[in-house]
């Protein structure tokens, strides 16, 4: 996103990274009443802003908003407030907003918002690249190597604002071959077995900072595990969807703001299988479900109609995960998140209804736990279910 907003001119850069001085800059402007990823973010922006050469009216912060009971709808008005109270209201705070399909990031720069849907996508890919190939390697770390440089280079495409939208799309193709075949060049254990495949769903930015989860890939890994991580294009899609169902429900069936998200929808899924076109065959069996699937999976539980945001993807993104061959799911939540507080109390029934799939709802506060104990108790399961799998498919082709 940082290299997609370069594209403009502008002088972006990623926050940064996580780590203890993060939760102590944090505490010092919020109660603990904060959910773990307001905390983190926060702290990474007071970074910034604490500088002696922070000057508000050069900076500005990219916070996205949504709607709903969910506290990220606070996130913003926070990083406002203290800003006003440490006197640099001259610093924006820029918050586009799941409301309308994140139209307000960029409503008359059509190029900008086709870059940032690019840039995710590649980032998506990139890491499922890296969490598939990861776990298999011979020298430790030659797969995050590849990763990182990878990230520089299709960033390096994504900034490069003198590229009109066809010849972007095209580098970013020719990129992503060359980065394929990097990946598919790390040398493989033939040693090593298939391990069980576990697929992690929860709160967006919590199941990606490794920090804030306690690299709970990692350990997944480090335990025999491999592990599939849902998506932040599925995130998209669905505000998407969510838009175009407010439409119809507000009588804007035939409009122009419907012609324009169906349209939107259309050439996002023509640059998706563009930039996935070069891994058909290493992502066979691994695609991911459309979000009008997940939802149908979803809606024995949580109606989509009902139940709005990650409870919903979650549950079907767990579901699709079975049916895709995962041999147990994880769901990475902040504590007390009303998320993962009403999906923890579905998911005994979706294992029911799955053949009794391991799911497990790890909680997260920024106070470190033992998470290695609760992780080997699961994979543990995790191992007995794709035993119990194996057994039952050999068992059927007889």
């Amino acid at each position: 996103m940082a290299a997609a907003l370069r594209s403009l001119g502008i002088d972006a850069e990623v926050s940064p990274l996580s780590d203890d001085r993060t939760l102590s800059l944090a505490a010092r402007f919020t109660s603990g009443e904060e959910c773990l990823p307001q905390r983190v973010t926060l702290g990474n922006f007071l970074k910034i802003i604490l500088r002696d050469d922070f000057e508000p009216s050069k900076n500005a912060f990219l916070l996205p908003t949504s709607s709903g009971p969910c506290r990220f709808g606070q996130y913003a008005p926070l990083l406002g407030k203290i800003l006003r109270d440490l006197n640099y209201e001259e610093a924006m705070v820029f918050s586009p907003t799941s409301s309308d399909g994140y139209e307000g990031i960029a409503s008359r720069v059509i190029r900008f918002k086709r870059t940032a849907w690019r840039a995710v996508v590649v980032s998506d890919i990139l890491r499922k690249l890296l969490l598939m190939i990861r776990p298999y390697e011979k020298v430790a770390g030659k797969a995050d190597r590849v990763h990182d440089e990878s990230l520089e280079e299709v960033c390096d495409v994504l900034a490069d604002g003198s590229l009109n939208s066809r010849v972007q799309l095209r580098r970013l193709v020719e990129s992503l071959e060359g980065i394929r075949d990097r990946f598919l060049r790390v040398v493989m254990d033939e040693e090593m077995k298939s391990r069980p495949l576990v697929g992690i769903v929860g709160e967006i930015f919590l199941r990606l900072n490794s920090f804030s989860n306690q690299s709970i890939v990692r350990r997944i890994e480090a335990l025999g595990g491999e592990v599939w991580m849902a998506d932040i294009a599925e995130w998209v899609w669905y505000t998407n969807w969510e838009q175009e169902r407010k439409l119809r429900e507000t009588g804007k069936r035939a409009s122009f703001s419907m012609v324009g998200a169906k349209l939107r929808r259309w050439i996002q899924g023509w640059d998706e299988r563009a930039l996935l076109a070069p891994f058909g065959k290493i992502f066979d069996g691994r695609e991911e479900a459309c979000v009008e699937t997940l939802l149908a999976h979803s809606s024995p539980y949580l109606p989509a109609h009902m139940a709005l945001g990650e409870m919903t993807l979650n549950t079907g993104k767990a579901v699709a995960f079975y049916r895709a061959g995962c041999d147990g799911v994880v769901d990475v939540s902040p504590f007390t998140c009303m998320n993962g507080i009403v999906t923890e109390v579905i998911y005994p029934k979706v294992s029911r209804d799955h053949d009794d799939i391991p799911i497990r709802i790890f909680y997260f506060d920024g106070v470190p736990f033992d998470l290695d104990d609760d992780l080997e108790i699961f994979m543990d399961q995790v191992k007995a279910y794709g035993k119990r799998k194996q057994e039952k498919s050999i068992s059927s082709r007889r």
